[in-house]
């Protein structure tokens, strides 16, 4: 608890959260995370439960008022049928497929943390190309005022001007509200108000995304099989009743009796045939389960692998950095503008096609950052971990 403190309360007093900070607070607070290792928990008491004498013994005292009567009992049911073995069998593959489902969920926040952060960034660099665009309108109208109040221009370009200052002012008001709500998504996530971070939003995702590992949701859906197939052994196990053992002790008016006490019950009507049945049909859901789960992590790397393929080669068709050219080419629209060189018509276009431009460009680069995490979530590749 110290140490995730500590982590929120860097987070929160530093000047840059970076995709590994993000990460690491991730795994320290996500509620989604939290839940499958608590799910561990509540499968390792499972299994500490005890197996062959599965149910406690039970002592019965009675006296009299005046204390000439005095009886006693002590049982212990037992099963003779193996349920005791086979309930710890299910028990542990229940706690192994917790384990690993636990250690999915890892790689599965680290992802989403990553995506999250990615959203982010783009929504925030969106917001700011707005801003721009905006600005731009606004300085281009000031010079289509100053142009007619000189008798030099015509009222159409101070309208037409007007009503893309309109439409830029919508644009950006959008462009506020997706940043709020990326922000929201990443706050959800780390545990706190993510301050500034990179503004690129290809740096979120994996340089590499590396060899995987075993993925751990099969791991977990192979051991949920396997605590099915004991729990329905179990079930079939429990259709002979427990034997009860014990002894009994007797004082009636200075009379003792004691001896041994054995009860039986006798399965002549009720066998247990419900928890045979839903345990029958678990299995098979689980089963079922086990083959779909396989069937999509394939798809899933295959998927994942034509995914960013198809990025990379849609952004190295772009140039290195748009970004670093879009300032100039802002700047020179608007000298034309103002100089007469080039009309409203044709600076509305350019200007469209410089905002188009940049806009696609960190498009791409978001795109390349979401195909590489879900290259390594398909792989399980430990590049998603700090």
């Amino acid at each position: 608890m110290l140490a995730l403190l500590t982590l929120l309360t860097s987070l929160s007093t530093s000047a840059l959260l970076t995709p590994d900070e993000a990460v690491r607070a991730a795994l320290a607070s996500d509620p989604a995370l939290a839940a499958r290792l608590a799910d561990v928990e509540a499968a390792t008491g499972a299994r500490r439960e005890p197996t062959f004498l599965r149910h406690n013994p039970e002592v019965e005292v009675s006296a009299s008022n005046d204390g000439t009567r005095l009886s006693g009992s002590a049982v212990q049911p037992l099963s003779l049928t193996g349920e005791g073995i086979k309930a710890a069998r299910s028990a542990r593959a229940t706690l192994d497929a917790a384990k690993a489902a636990a250690d999915r969920a890892r790689f599965e926040t680290a992802a989403s943390t990553r995506r999250a952060y990615t959203r982010a960034v783009l929504a925030r660099e969106l917001l700011r190309l707005a801003e721009q665009d905006w600005a731009l309108l606004a300085r281009l109208r000031r010079v289509a005022e100053a142009r007619l109040a000189a008798g030099e221009g015509v009222d159409l370009e101070l309208r037409l001007t007007r009503l893309e200052q309109a439409r830029a002012m919508v644009a950006w008001l959008d462009a506020q509200a997706q940043a709020s709500a990326s922000d929201a998504d990443l706050a959800a996530l780390i545990g706190v108000v993510p301050g500034e971070r990179e503004n690129d939003p290809l740096v979120a995702g994996p340089a590499e995304p590396g060899a995987g590992t075993p993925r751990s949701d099969l791991i977990a859906i192979k051991a949920a099989t396997r605590a099915a197939r004991a729990a329905l052994a179990r079930e079939r196990a429990a259709v002979f009743p427990t034997i009860r053992l014990g002894a009994f002790y007797e004082k009636d008016s200075g009379r003792e009796i004691f001896g041994p006490a054995v009860t039986l019950e006798v399965p002549l009507w009720s066998r247990n045939q419900s928890g045979v049945g839903a345990a029958r049909g678990k299995l098979r859901l689980a089963e079922a389960i086990e083959a779909s789960t396989i069937a999509r992590a394939a798809a899933e790397v295959a998927r994942a692998a034509e995914r960013l393929k198809l990025a990379e080669e849609s952004l190295t068709t772009l140039a290195p950095d748009i970004r670093a050219e879009a300032g100039p080419a802002r700047l020179a629209i608007e000298r034309l503008f103002e100089s007469g060189e080039a009309n409203l018509a044709d600076t509305l276009l350019l200007r469209s096609r410089v905002v188009e431009g940049e806009r696609a460009w960190m498009e791409a680069r978001a795109a390349v950052a979401e195909a590489r995490i879900a290259v390594a979530l398909a792989r399980q590749s430990k590049s998603l971990l700090p």
